[in-house]
């Protein structure tokens, strides 16, 4: 990893610690748009969006981690955890 994407991701990773979620996710944004196969910052993405109130968005980055990588247990849960969330508000949101 280089050098510039490590110090997006502590400054990522303060601005949560903040709770600047927003921030925090362009951030995590930012890194995932320099490399595309970083499954911590994409999962940090769905983390930010779940925090901020955006199922559809972050069960979306989710299914990316597990494109990547298949056996990622939390994305796992948290993809689960949010289809039974929007199964009780709105089963036509994510299926139409």
């Amino acid at each position: 990893m280089n050098k510039d994407i490590e110090n997006k991701i502590i400054e990522a990773r303060k601005l949560e610690a903040s709770e600047e979620f927003r921030s925090a996710l362009e951030k995590y944004q930012e890194v995932v748009e320099e490399d595309k196969e970083n499954v911590e910052a994409l999962f940090k993405v769905g983390e930010m969006y779940h925090q901020l109130g955006e199922l559809p968005a972050a069960m979306s980055a989710y299914f990316r981690v597990t494109d990547i990588e298949p056996d990622h247990k939390k994305a796992k849960v948290k993809v689960e955890m949010i289809k039974s969330i929007m199964d009780y508000f709105n089963p036509d949101l994510y299926n139409p």
